[in-house]
């Protein structure tokens, strides 16, 4: 398995509110996680390094897990935890309250894969045949408004509040998280912030991430490229899990 995550603010903002890891447990799972940190000048930066900071301390001291049902209890106690934790923070210190991330990760045991999803950072897989598919749903009053049928695609595509989310890591005492298994006998994932997916269109997204010529590093490297081309309006992450490949590292 080859893996590799990058990110940068932007162009048009003054700091970097997204954050990103790759952790490995002393099983050798990997769980890689992208988090873009919500609230402005209000703590979004603070909120998303809290979460990956958890999971990444929490997830590194664990063992093997027993079976996917162990691994969803895991991932589901410390999205309690690190939200309970974020959004205390967020109490004590008033000008922060509000503060809040996305999280979006892909974990890879011995036992399967799992993913999590909250808020509107997303996951997408990809086959060699040239399959791609996002995996995650947005948790957005845009994808509530779209799935009603209360706006078509096309209105979607230019909603003015497409950034309003409907759930978020830390802002409310508690919240609501998609866990799902994932045990589909795909090539690779990418897991990236809306700095890529908001800004960049899919077929783009596409070309490059079937680009054979490039290791998951310069593909990588591409998308947030393309962002910047786009305009770069947003922090960008870009997480690229090559399931295939042998071991190449963040």
């Amino acid at each position: 398995m080859k893996y590799y995550g990058i990110t940068d603010k932007g162009l048009r903002r003054a700091s970097n509110q997204d954050s990103y890891v790759i952790a490995s447990n002393q099983a050798g799972d990997i769980f890689a996680i992208v988090a873009d940190g919500i609230g402005g000048n209000r703590g979004g930066d603070i909120a998303s390094r809290m979460a990956v900071a958890h999971f990444s301390k929490e997830f590194s001291e664990t063992d093997a897990f027993t079976d996917l049902d162990d691994a969803r209890r895991w991932i589901q106690e410390n999205i309690t935890i690190a939200n309970s934790t974020i959004f205390n923070y967020g109490v004590e210190h008033q000008e922060l309250k509000g503060m809040g991330t996305t999280f979006c990760g892909v974990m890879i045991t011995s036992v399967g894969r799992l993913i999590v999803n909250i808020g509107d950072s997303r996951t997408y897989a990809w086959w060699n045949d040239g399959r791609f598919r996002q995996m995650t749903m947005d948790h957005s009053l845009v994808n509530d408004m779209l799935m009603h049928g209360e706006i078509t695609s096309e209105e979607a595509e230019n909603f003015p509040r497409k950034n309003v989310l409907t759930n978020a890591l830390g802002v409310w005492e508690t919240v609501k998280s998609d866990i799902d298994v994932h045990n589909e006998d795909v090539d690779g994932f990418l897991i990236c912030s809306d700095g890529l997916h908001g800004y960049v269109e899919e077929d783009t997204i596409r070309t490059i991430i079937f680009d054979q010529n490039f290791e998951p590093a310069l593909k990588a490297r591409k998308l947030i490229k393309a962002a910047l081309e786009a305009g770069g309006f947003d922090n960008v992450t870009v997480i690229l899990i090559d399931v295939r490949g042998d071991h190449y590292g963040e």
